[in-house]
C-alpha cells in the first residue's frame, strides 16, 4: 500500500513539475484515493475551531466566561434594582413637594431672579469691555499712532531688506563653487 502511494505522489509532482494541469489533477485524485481511512478523532472539529479562535475554549474558566459574565451582570441588575427601590422613594418626596403651587411659583421667581441678576452682571461687563474698546478704538486710528506704525513697517522692511543682503552675499561667496 505504502509504495503505491508513494509512486501516486511521484507520479502527481511530475505531473505538477511539467504543468499538466489534467494530468495533475487525475495524478491527485489517485494520491488521494490511495491514503488510508483512519477514523476522525473525537473532539477533533471542536480542538480545530478553538485554535483558529471561532470558538471558545471549553476547558477555560474564570470571569471571562460567558456563564460567569452572565450571572455577574444579573447579579449586578438585582442589586441596583434593590437599591433603587430603598432610595428612589425618598428621592422623589421633596420633588413631588415641588408640586405645590405655592413653591413651584416661588422656584420659577427665584431662576428668574437670579437669570436676571447675572444678566445684568453681565451687561456691566459688556459696558466696561465697550469703553475700554472705545479708549483702543480712539488711540488706534489717531495720526500719530499710523505715522508712527508707517515708519517702524518702513524701517524693518529697510532692515530685512539689508539682512537678505547680507545673507545672499555670504552663501554666494562660501557656496558656490567658483568655475
Amino acid at each position: 500500500m505504502r509504495r503505491k502511494l508513494k509512486k501516486a505522489v511521484q507520479n502527481w509532482l511530475e505531473q505538477e513539475q511539467v504543468g499538466s494541469d489534467r494530468g495533475s489533477e487525475q495524478a491527485l485524485r489517485q494520491v488521494m484515493s490511495r491514503l488510508p481511512e483512519a477514523p476522525i478523532p473525537v473532539g477533533f472539529a471542536e480542538r480545530v475551531l478553538v485554535s483558529a479562535g471561532i470558538a471558545p475554549d471549553p476547558g477555560r474558566t474564570g470571569l471571562l466566561d460567558p456563564a460567569w459574565a452572565l450571572r455577574f451582570t444579573l447579579a449586578v441588575s438585582l442589586l441596583l434594582s434593590g437599591l433603587a427601590a430603598v432610595l428612589v422613594p425618598s428621592l422623589l418626596q421633596p420633588t413631588l413637594g415641588l408640586l405645590h403651587p405655592a413653591r413651584l411659583v416661588g422656584a420659577i421667581l427665584g431662576g428668574m431672579m437670579a437669570f436676571f441678576q447675572r444678566l445684568g452682571a453681565g451687561l456691566a461687563y459688556w459696558r466696561e469691555a465697550s469703553e475700554a474698546g472705545a479708549v483702543l478704538s480712539s488711540v488706534f486710528s489717531s495720526p500719530t499712532f499710523l505715522g508712527v506704525m508707517a515708519v517702524s513697517v518702513l524701517m524693518s522692511l529697510v532692515a530685512f531688506r539689508l539682512l537678505q543682503g547680507l545673507i545672499d552675499s555670504e552663501r554666494s561667496a562660501r557656496y558656490v563653487p567658483s568655475i
